[in-house]
């Protein structure tokens, strides 16, 4: 985070004493007084009260605020990506020049992946983005995205050539330095290419002749099998599982296959699982939040951990767009009925309370028992995969099928018409 400046030296209130709501008020009243008390507040405040509007509001904050700089950078990274996508990511160039490398990179992960398939159109519509957000942030991304996407993207864009390296230097396009050819396969992607190859030869130099090369004789599929597996370790990092260990959220757990729970067990401590929206909200006025009332504070943070980690596999079990507004909490409210079921079903058959079975038991079981029991949790969401629904998912890259267009790639991994 970026120090303070000299107006922002007021006194600040902790971040739970301003919400989504006031935030929004004061930014629409604009006047000294709402603009004063909005600088009371630090920017860890307000990035945590944003996370309570839905994303155009946040944009309508955002579009006013002060010190936005400073406050975009805190928002989670699925936040951060559902905010732009939410607001317009058309509209969104100046949002994403103020973001942080992670965002950035989370954003493309979480928005234009679906498991090992690609969206073309969408990794663009983020391009579109950093190309609006400035040179400087294309050419930072030219070095935080992986060098194989940009491989793959630019044998998209079009059919490239190095002065003569080939013979054939007879491409429409050509550089500024007069050395590559590239026969763009659209208006649109000729004006990409143009913004690519100028910003990375004047802004980032070393990466130019990386950009170069991998398009013109970079393997396709060796730059795809490296692109799905950086993507899915960081997809880990952020605590999202793989989708062959994903489905195991569905695997049916009966009561009576867990051990009997001592009426004070050990605190079970569960490892604090990495997420790119933070931790939950805690439930209130169920079985769960009573559960959750009952626990020792220090174990609280561990169980909603748990939680969240049960809503992340079943975002990527049910192949949920995660970049999307109201997917993550799609996926997290289906993991409270579960869990809550399994609890409740538990806590009858052994005879403990609730907090005592919420402290013993693993969210993952509870979910799992809980699903068996309601059948509308019992099976993967398959109405929401995109891949299913929504054509611009149609970058297979584990089998090098790429539509841009009219689109698919050839022997050598160079795109041809279809």
């Amino acid at each position: 985070m970026a120090a303070p400046t000299d107006r922002d030296s007021s006194p600040r209130l902790p971040a739970a004493a301003i919400d989504g709501e006031t935030i929004l008020r004061l930014g629409r009243a604009g006047d000294a007084e709402a603009l004063e008390a909005l600088r009371r507040h630090s920017p860890e405040a307000l990035a945590n009260a944003l996370q309570q509007l839905s994303p155009a509001l946040r944009m309508e904050f955002l579009e006013t605020a002060e010190r936005v700089e400073e406050i975009v950078p805190l928002l989670p990274e699925a936040e951060f990506a559902s905010t732009v996508r939410g607001g317009g990511i058309e509209e969104s160039g100046w949002l994403v020049e103020f973001a942080s490398p992670e965002q950035r990179v989370a954003a493309v992960d979480l928005d234009c992946w679906s498991d090992s398939r690609f969206s073309p159109g969408r990794f663009f519509a983020w391009l579109d983005a950093m190309i609006e957000a400035g040179p400087e942030t294309l050419a930072a991304a030219f070095f935080e995205l992986d060098e194989e996407l940009w491989v793959l993207a630019m044998r998209a864009l079009g059919e490239f050539s190095i002065l003569g390296m080939d013979g054939d230097d007879d491409g429409p396009g050509m550089t500024i330095d007069g050395l590559v050819f590239y026969d763009a396969h659209s208006a649109e992607s000729e004006d990409r290419i143009a913004e690519i190859l100028r910003t990375a030869l004047l802004y980032a130099p070393s990466q130019y002749w990386r950009l170069v090369y991998g398009a013109v004789s970079g393997s396709a599929a060796e730059a795809a099998h490296f692109a799905v597996r950086w993507h899915r370790n960081r997809l880990n990092d952020l605590g999202f599982p793989d989708r062959d260990r994903a489905r195991g959220v569905y695997a049916p757990l009966e009561v009576e296959q867990l051990p009997a729970i001592d009426a004070t067990p050990d605190a079970r401590p569960d490892a604090i699982v990495p997420g790119a929206g933070g931790l939950p909200e805690r439930p209130g006025g169920s079985a769960l939040g009573r559960a959750l009332e009952a626990l020792p504070p220090h174990r609280v943070n561990g169980v909603m951990s748990a939680i969240l980690a049960v809503a992340n596999a079943l975002a990527v079990a049910d192949r949920l767009p995660l970049a999307e507004p109201g997917s993550l909490e799609t996926a997290l409210a289906r993991a409270r009925r579960g869990i809550e079921r399994g609890l409740v079903e538990l806590s009858r058959s052994q005879n403990r309370p609730v907090g005592v079975v919420l402290d013993a038991t693993p969210a993952l079981d509870l979910f799992r028992i809980g699903a068996g029991l309601d059948p509308t949790l019992g099976v993967p969401v398959a109405s929401l995969d995109p891949c299913d629904e929504d054509e611009d998912f149609d970058w297979g890259v584990e089998t090098e099928v790429i539509s841009d267009g009219d689109r698919t790639l050839d022997g050598d991994g160079r795109p041809k018409p279809t």
